[in-house]
């Protein structure tokens, strides 16, 4: 074996000079890509998204088209599709089209949120954690 690479057979792998089985190979090769934001909001209602660090990856050739990039959040009884935002240690999402109305949302580092939708004059405050 050369270096630290990886090699995986159909038994398993080795890493760094020890044998580990098939399942804990494809573990160590693949690190978890999504977070789970879970919420709880000032107005007693729970939010929770998904963000899929995935879809944030470059595009393989310049001449792919842009690719869209989803969650599905939930917030208390409503469910709706959202843009996942992620700037560094800030989360959240951008939503159109409830109703002709935008929602944003955005969490900070520490766990403080604000959902906010203008057209509405919604503003709620929440706090939130990262499930891995």
């Amino acid at each position: 074996m050369m270096g630290s690479a990886t090699y995986v057979t159909p038994f398993g792998g080795c890493i760094l000079g020890k044998m580990i089985p098939l399942g804990a190979a494809f573990l160590v090769a693949a690190p978890a890509m999504a977070e789970v934001i879970s919420c709880e909001m000032s107005d007693g209602d729970t939010l929770e998204f998904t963000i899929d660090h995935n879809q944030f990856v470059d595009a393989v050739d310049p001449n792919e088209p842009p690719r869209r990039k989803v969650t599905h959040v939930s917030y208390g009884a409503r469910s709706f599709p959202a843009e996942p935002i992620v700037i560094g240690p800030t989360r959240g999402f951008h939503a159109d089209g409830l109703g002709g109305t935008t929602m944003m949302f955005i969490m900070q580092p520490g766990g403080a949120a604000t959902l906010t939708n203008r057209e509405l004059g919604l503003r709620v405050e929440g706090l939130c954690e990262v499930k891995n």
